[in-house]
């Protein structure tokens, strides 16, 4: 498969990247403050709506887990169709060397670890 390497195949690569940059960083946005709201509800105690939550909890992870991954997938994806002249650059050359896989654990981590506490403190 080739390169894209023509000028307006790089300005369309660029473009790609920042709004599939916008989108993971407003995924993870909505993922914290929709934890921050679960577990707000869960700090009032009392007699919580447990299945209800748990379908938010659940359903949040799900979703950060979909929208981080695909847009890294999408951003590697960029990656791997810059032309040399590009990846010559010293932010291809970041790029290039991004650690994806890292990142990935890193988020199931974060948010994983988030879920699972949330539904052992409401069950």
């Amino acid at each position: 498969m080739s390169k894209m390497n023509t000028a307006a195949d790089r300005d369309r690569r660029q473009l790609i990247g920042a709004t599939r940059g916008r989108d993971l960083y407003w995924g993870i946005t909505i993922a914290v403050f929709g934890n921050l709201f679960t577990l707000f509800i869960i700090s009032q105690g009392g007699d919580l709506p447990q299945l209800a939550i748990t379908a938010a909890i659940v359903g949040m992870f799900v979703f950060v887990m979909i929208n981080s991954f695909d847009c890294m997938d999408d951003l590697k994806a960029n990656v791997d169709d810059m032309d040399d002249d590009d990846a010559a650059t010293n932010f291809g050359k970041k790029f290039k060397a991004a650690p994806w896989g890292m990142f990935k654990v890193v988020i199931t981590l974060v948010f994983g670890a988030i879920a699972i506490t949330q539904l052992l403190e409401i069950w």
